[in-house]
Protein backbone atom coordinates (compact mmCIF):
# COMPACT_ATOMS: atom_id res chain seq x y z
CA UNK A 1 0.00 0.00 0.00
CA UNK A 2 1.65 3.12 -1.22
CA UNK A 3 2.31 5.47 1.97
CA UNK A 4 1.66 9.79 2.52
CA UNK A 5 4.85 11.24 3.24
CA UNK A 6 4.23 14.29 5.67
CA UNK A 7 6.55 16.68 5.60
CA UNK A 8 7.72 19.71 8.04
CA UNK A 9 5.53 22.14 6.52
CA UNK A 10 2.42 19.57 6.75
CA UNK A 11 3.21 18.77 10.26
CA UNK A 12 2.52 22.39 11.54
CA UNK A 13 -0.30 22.51 9.39
CA UNK A 14 -1.59 19.32 10.89
CA UNK A 15 -0.90 20.42 14.23
CA UNK A 16 -2.44 23.90 13.78
CA UNK A 17 -0.55 25.34 16.51
CA UNK A 18 -1.21 23.05 19.38
CA UNK A 19 0.72 20.47 20.52
CA UNK A 20 -1.38 17.70 19.31
CA UNK A 21 -1.08 15.89 15.68
CA UNK A 22 -3.25 13.52 14.28
CA UNK A 23 -1.11 11.22 11.71
CA UNK A 24 -2.90 9.49 9.19
CA UNK A 25 -2.81 5.50 8.71
CA UNK A 26 -0.30 4.19 6.33
CA UNK A 27 1.79 7.80 7.02
CA UNK A 28 5.59 8.53 7.19
CA UNK A 29 7.22 11.45 8.91
CA UNK A 30 10.14 12.77 6.73
CA UNK A 31 13.42 13.06 9.07
CA UNK A 32 12.33 17.36 9.53
CA UNK A 33 8.91 16.49 10.18
CA UNK A 34 10.40 14.88 13.17
CA UNK A 35 12.70 17.12 13.85
CA UNK A 36 10.04 19.93 14.19
CA UNK A 37 7.68 17.27 16.33
CA UNK A 38 10.68 16.85 19.21
CA UNK A 39 11.65 20.82 18.96
CA UNK A 40 8.45 21.88 19.38
CA UNK A 41 6.93 19.06 21.68
CA UNK A 42 4.20 17.90 19.31
CA UNK A 43 2.15 14.65 20.50
CA UNK A 44 2.15 12.37 17.77
CA UNK A 45 -0.99 10.29 17.66
CA UNK A 46 -1.12 7.63 14.66
CA UNK A 47 -5.05 6.87 13.33
CA UNK A 48 -5.92 3.54 15.03
CA UNK A 49 -3.22 3.75 17.55
CA UNK A 50 -1.10 5.92 19.77
CA UNK A 51 2.39 5.55 20.91
CA UNK A 52 2.86 4.94 25.29
CA UNK A 53 4.96 5.51 27.49
CA UNK A 54 4.69 1.82 28.77
CA UNK A 55 6.17 0.91 25.35
CA UNK A 56 9.69 2.34 23.41
CA UNK A 57 9.12 3.02 19.96
CA UNK A 58 11.17 1.36 17.64
CA UNK A 59 12.98 2.40 13.96
CA UNK A 60 12.26 5.62 12.81
CA UNK A 61 9.63 5.93 15.75
CA UNK A 62 13.10 5.90 17.70
CA UNK A 63 13.10 9.92 16.53
CA UNK A 64 10.13 10.62 19.21
CA UNK A 65 13.02 10.46 22.10
CA UNK A 66 11.88 13.07 24.11
CA UNK A 67 8.33 13.74 22.58
CA UNK A 68 5.13 13.98 24.21
CA UNK A 69 3.91 10.78 23.75
CA UNK A 70 0.19 9.77 24.56
CA UNK A 71 -1.27 7.10 27.21
CA UNK A 72 -2.22 3.63 25.90
CA UNK A 73 -2.27 0.16 27.43
CA UNK A 74 0.00 -2.32 26.40
CA UNK A 75 0.40 -4.42 23.29
CA UNK A 76 1.06 -1.31 21.27
CA UNK A 77 1.75 -2.02 17.38
CA UNK A 78 4.96 0.18 15.83
CA UNK A 79 5.91 1.13 12.37
CA UNK A 80 8.27 -0.60 10.76
CA UNK A 81 10.87 1.56 9.98
CA UNK A 82 11.56 2.99 6.37
CA UNK A 83 15.28 3.09 4.61
CA UNK A 84 15.85 5.91 2.60
CA UNK A 85 16.04 3.82 -0.20
CA UNK A 86 12.34 2.57 0.57
CA UNK A 87 11.17 6.14 0.79
CA UNK A 88 13.06 7.16 -2.41
CA UNK A 89 11.48 4.32 -4.05
CA UNK A 90 7.74 5.81 -2.86
CA UNK A 91 8.43 8.94 -4.09
CA UNK A 92 9.40 7.86 -7.39
CA UNK A 93 6.54 5.81 -7.26
CA UNK A 94 3.80 8.63 -6.92
CA UNK A 95 5.38 11.36 -8.86
CA UNK A 96 5.43 8.56 -11.62
CA UNK A 97 1.82 8.82 -11.14
CA UNK A 98 1.06 12.20 -10.96
CA UNK A 99 3.02 12.76 -13.91
CA UNK A 100 1.95 9.67 -16.15
CA UNK A 101 1.14 10.87 -19.61
CA UNK A 102 -2.07 10.63 -20.80
CA UNK A 103 -1.09 8.72 -23.71
CA UNK A 104 1.55 6.34 -23.91
CA UNK A 105 2.12 6.54 -27.86
CA UNK A 106 1.36 10.29 -28.86
CA UNK A 107 1.14 10.18 -32.71
CA UNK A 108 0.97 12.97 -35.26
CA UNK A 109 -2.79 13.08 -36.42
CA UNK A 110 -4.79 14.83 -38.92
CA UNK A 111 -8.13 15.81 -38.56
CA UNK A 112 -10.01 16.59 -41.85
CA UNK A 113 -12.46 19.79 -40.81
CA UNK A 114 -14.99 18.54 -43.57
CA UNK A 115 -15.36 15.60 -41.19
CA UNK A 116 -16.22 17.75 -38.13
CA UNK A 117 -19.63 17.27 -36.48
CA UNK A 118 -20.62 19.06 -33.53
CA UNK A 119 -22.66 17.23 -31.12
CA UNK A 120 -24.86 19.34 -28.72
CA UNK A 121 -23.52 19.42 -25.28
CA UNK A 122 -25.65 17.55 -22.90
CA UNK A 123 -24.50 19.58 -19.17
CA UNK A 124 -25.45 22.65 -20.75
CA UNK A 125 -27.99 24.12 -18.78
CA UNK A 126 -31.98 23.64 -20.04
CA UNK A 127 -32.46 26.17 -22.78
CA UNK A 128 -29.04 26.99 -23.75
CA UNK A 129 -27.56 25.72 -27.36
CA UNK A 130 -24.10 24.74 -27.10
CA UNK A 131 -22.25 22.08 -29.57
CA UNK A 132 -18.92 20.63 -28.77
CA UNK A 133 -16.88 18.13 -29.95
CA UNK A 134 -13.43 16.86 -29.42
CA UNK A 135 -11.32 16.22 -32.46
CA UNK A 136 -8.17 15.39 -30.70
CA UNK A 137 -8.17 12.75 -27.35
CA UNK A 138 -5.97 10.89 -25.16
CA UNK A 139 -5.83 8.23 -27.81
CA UNK A 140 -3.77 10.45 -29.74
CA UNK A 141 -2.26 12.45 -27.48
CA UNK A 142 -1.09 13.93 -24.03
CA UNK A 143 -4.08 17.05 -24.56
CA UNK A 144 -6.95 17.36 -26.07
CA UNK A 145 -8.29 19.42 -28.92
CA UNK A 146 -11.67 20.42 -30.30
CA UNK A 147 -14.80 23.01 -31.28
CA UNK A 148 -17.25 24.57 -29.71
CA UNK A 149 -19.88 26.89 -30.29
CA UNK A 150 -22.64 28.70 -28.51
CA UNK A 151 -26.01 30.44 -30.28
CA UNK A 152 -26.95 33.39 -27.95
CA UNK A 153 -26.77 31.02 -24.80
CA UNK A 154 -24.21 30.51 -22.11
CA UNK A 155 -22.24 27.51 -19.95
CA UNK A 156 -21.18 27.83 -16.60
CA UNK A 157 -18.30 25.69 -15.82
CA UNK A 158 -15.50 24.67 -13.37
CA UNK A 159 -11.91 23.91 -15.22
CA UNK A 160 -10.38 21.16 -13.94
CA UNK A 161 -7.60 21.01 -16.32
CA UNK A 162 -5.96 24.31 -18.72
CA UNK A 163 -7.48 25.46 -21.33
CA UNK A 164 -6.85 27.39 -24.31
CA UNK A 165 -9.48 28.96 -26.58
CA UNK A 166 -9.58 30.66 -29.89
CA UNK A 167 -11.94 32.42 -31.56
CA UNK A 168 -12.99 31.75 -34.81
CA UNK A 169 -16.46 33.27 -35.36
CA UNK A 170 -18.64 35.73 -33.30
CA UNK A 171 -18.11 37.47 -30.16
CA UNK A 172 -17.09 35.13 -26.95
CA UNK A 173 -17.90 36.34 -23.51
CA UNK A 174 -15.71 34.73 -20.40
CA UNK A 175 -16.82 35.28 -16.88
CA UNK A 176 -14.30 34.33 -14.73
CA UNK A 177 -12.98 36.10 -11.09
CA UNK A 178 -15.65 38.89 -11.18
CA UNK A 179 -14.25 40.02 -14.45
CA UNK A 180 -15.96 40.06 -18.05
CA UNK A 181 -13.23 38.95 -21.05
CA UNK A 182 -14.53 39.90 -24.59
CA UNK A 183 -13.06 38.24 -27.36
CA UNK A 184 -13.09 38.39 -31.56
CA UNK A 185 -12.32 35.86 -34.21
CA UNK A 186 -8.53 36.10 -34.16
CA UNK A 187 -8.21 36.25 -30.67
CA UNK A 188 -6.35 33.84 -28.12
CA UNK A 189 -7.48 32.96 -24.56
CA UNK A 190 -6.15 30.96 -21.66
CA UNK A 191 -7.93 29.75 -18.34
CA UNK A 192 -6.04 28.25 -15.81
CA UNK A 193 -6.70 25.32 -13.79
CA UNK A 194 -9.62 25.31 -11.19
CA UNK A 195 -11.09 28.20 -12.62
CA UNK A 196 -14.82 28.57 -12.01
CA UNK A 197 -16.04 30.74 -15.36
CA UNK A 198 -19.42 31.13 -17.58
CA UNK A 199 -18.74 30.66 -21.22
CA UNK A 200 -20.98 32.03 -23.61
CA UNK A 201 -22.13 34.66 -26.37
CA UNK A 202 -25.65 35.73 -24.57
CA UNK A 203 -26.08 37.78 -27.76
CA UNK A 204 -24.49 36.28 -30.67
CA UNK A 205 -23.41 32.73 -32.66
CA UNK A 206 -19.83 31.99 -31.50
CA UNK A 207 -17.53 29.58 -32.27
CA UNK A 208 -14.29 28.56 -30.61
CA UNK A 209 -11.43 26.46 -31.02
CA UNK A 210 -9.83 25.34 -27.59
CA UNK A 211 -7.35 22.95 -26.12
CA UNK A 212 -6.93 21.22 -23.08
CA UNK A 213 -4.27 19.92 -21.31
CA UNK A 214 -3.91 16.90 -19.90
CA UNK A 215 -6.33 14.62 -21.89
CA UNK A 216 -7.31 12.61 -19.70
CA UNK A 217 -8.50 14.87 -16.83
CA UNK A 218 -11.93 13.09 -16.82
CA UNK A 219 -9.66 10.21 -15.23
CA UNK A 220 -8.29 12.85 -12.93
CA UNK A 221 -11.25 13.82 -11.20
CA UNK A 222 -12.82 10.42 -10.81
Amino acid sequence: MLRNLISAAELRTIAAGGKQALIPANSVLTPSALDIAKELGITLVWEGKKFGDDKKPEGCAAAFAGVKAQEKPAAIEVEPALSAEKIQAIVRDTVGKILKPACANPRVTLVKGKSVVMEKFQEAPPGQTVHLTDVVTSREANLCAGFMSFDKSILPWHLSYDEVDYVMEGTFILQANGVTYTAVPGDVMYIPKDTTVVFGSPDHFSKVFYVTYPANWTEQEA
